[in-house]
């Protein structure tokens, strides 16, 4: 299964409503990805002279065009939007330094050293992030788990083998990781993890999960920090660490035509809720 991730907005707090930021993933299986590198390489030399094509790139028309051959493909989309007109500095602060709290709420209750530092430094990462990266963290944090608990569903009645790897491949900013992207990669697992007690992996009775067997904990090496350290009795559930870990990488979209693709839904989604389009109900 491929991931792909990007953004659209800025992400800061602004004074008016209508402020939208986006997170998108496209995720698509490994068999269809020469058809996707086909449809993204006619968009390039069609409207962009053989460039990485971007919205501002396409007629609305033309941006139809791509959503209905997108459509007709084996992938899947998912998207978090956030309208920053509502919310504020403040209210972003006492966010912020509520989740850090929250990571270190347990911390002395811990038996190693180490684990205290690492939860330490996680708390930490969290509270250094500038508000619009945070709220971008969230945004991300949020699709994530969508991704994670809703395609699993999807694929596996489709191609079940689909779920014998996660491919993620997340829109970098620079040639070196930025801090954020640094911070991201260390937070993204425990927040996934803190999600899905609440949240949980839909699973289908009778389906192939043979290909996901080796995402799930062998007998005896489950973490017992949720029952020992939280009290969750009943906490159970896929390595989310490894499925995320395992093949996660900070690429350059011009590169990957996948996350051109996420690039082109982030984009197009903010610009529709945005009322950027002639046609809204069409393009929706």
């Amino acid at each position: 299964m491929n991931i792909f991730v990007d953004e659209s907005g800025s992400f800061t707090c602004a004074e008016k409503s209508d402020a939208w930021c986006v997170v998108a993933a496209y995720v698509s299986p490994e068999s269809n990805r020469a058809d996707v590198q086909s449809l993204v390489t006619r968009l390039r030399f069609e409207c962009s002279n053989g460039r990485e094509t971007k919205l501002r790139d396409l007629s609305e028309e033309r941006y139809l065009k791509f959503l209905a051959e997108l459509g007709q493909l084996k992938g899947i989309a998912f998207a978090v939007a956030v309208d920053m007109g509502m919310h504020d500095e403040a209210s972003v602060t006492r966010h912020k330094d509520a989740q850090a709290d929250k990571v270190i709420e347990h911390r002395d209750k811990m038996i190693y050293e180490e684990g205290r530092r690492s939860v330490t430094r996680l708390s930490e990462a969290i509270r250094a992030l500038p508000h619009q990266l945070y709220v971008q963290l969230i945004c991300q944090v949020e699709l994530f788990h969508k991704v994670l608990t809703r395609s699993p569903l999807y694929y596996v009645q489709r191609f079940p083998q689909t779920l014998k790897h996660f491919r993620w491949r997340v829109d970098q900013k620079n040639s070196t990781p930025t801090p954020y992207e640094t911070a991201f990669t260390m937070v993204l697992p425990a927040l996934l993890q803190s999600k899905s007690l609440s949240d949980p992996m839909i699973a289908l009775e009778g389906a192939d999960y043979s290909h996901f067997y080796r995402f799930e904990f062998a007998p005896g090496e489950e973490p017992d920090y949720l029952r020992t350290t939280y009290g969750l009795a009943n906490a159970s559930g896929p390595n989310l660490a490894k499925i995320i870990r395992e093949d996660f990488r900070f690429v350059d979209s011009n590169l990957v035509a996948g996350v051109q693709i996420a690039d082109l839904l982030s984009g197009g989604l903010r610009r529709l809720l945005r009322g950027g389009f002639d046609a809204p109900t069409t393009i929706a």
